[in-house]
């Protein structure tokens, strides 16, 4: 009767782990990246720089990003980059630059935003608190089959919108983003458009917490940040 009490209470425990674990994998692509454009033909080393990006761009329109998310907790990372011809070594590293680096992680209930990066050679895990001022506009339209919402950040200086659909009540998105009543389905970023291509619900999930290098709050390493780019334009 114990024995049986025991292999009982093991299959329970099972249940409730893996339903622990149960959530949503989506798949987003760029779909959508302007060409860089030659300014200054007759300057062999600015048309080598943009030759370099346009490669870098080609390369970037075959990655795969990943969000995983359940209830509370979420992460998004770039899974793979293709082995083709264009995505020769240095130039996949661009194209991974021009779009941002790192993993992105979320805690909703406790309120954690986490990215991690690696700058001037350093590892850190930047902190930051969950806050969005959104912007939701009552303009529509139908991607992937779901019907979606413009929300904007007017504040944020890259971001110039998103589109995320209340058919799915999850407050999670791409490259960081949250906070909106419905899943991100797609990001407005500078010259690229980021896009959900696939969704997978009811899947195992591996949603871990990263744990890359030093913690630094968002305030710190900003000031960090500007402190380097101000160093690089003054030696200019």
């Amino acid at each position: 009767m114990l024995r049986q009490s025991l292999f009982y209470f093991f299959i329970i425990s099972l249940s409730l782990s893996s339903y622990a674990q149960t959530g949503t994998i989506c798949h987003y692509k760029i779909v959508e990246f302007k060409k860089f454009e030659i300014k200054k033909p007759g300057d062999e080393t600015h048309r080598y720089a943009v030759e370099t990006l346009n490669k870098a761009r080609e390369a970037a329109l075959e990655f795969e990003f990943v969000l995983q998310f359940n209830d509370s907790v979420s992460s998004f990372q770039l899974v793979n980059q293709m082995n083709n011809d264009v995505n020769k070594p240095g130039v996949a590293a661009i194209g991974h630059a021009v779009i941002g680096k790192g993993k992105f992680y979320q805690n909703s209930k406790k309120g954690i935003w986490l990215k991690t990066s690696k700058t001037a050679g350093k590892k850190y895990t930047v902190q930051d608190s969950i806050n969005f001022d959104w912007v939701v506009t009552k303009e529509t339209k139908i991607i992937n089959g779901f019907t979606c919402y413009k929300a904007e950040l007017p504040e944020n200086g890259t971001i110039e919108e998103v589109w995320f659909t209340p058919q799915i009540t999850a407050s999670f998105g791409p490259l960081g983003l949250c906070g909106l009543p419905g899943l991100i389905v797609e990001v407005k970023r500078g010259t690229f458009v980021l896009s959900l291509v696939e969704i997978s619900t009811n899947e195992i999930v591996d949603i871990e917490k990263p744990d890359f290098g030093k913690l630094i709050s968002a305030e710190k390493y900003n000031k960090m940040m500007d402190k380097i780019r101000s160093t690089i334009f003054d030696k200019n």
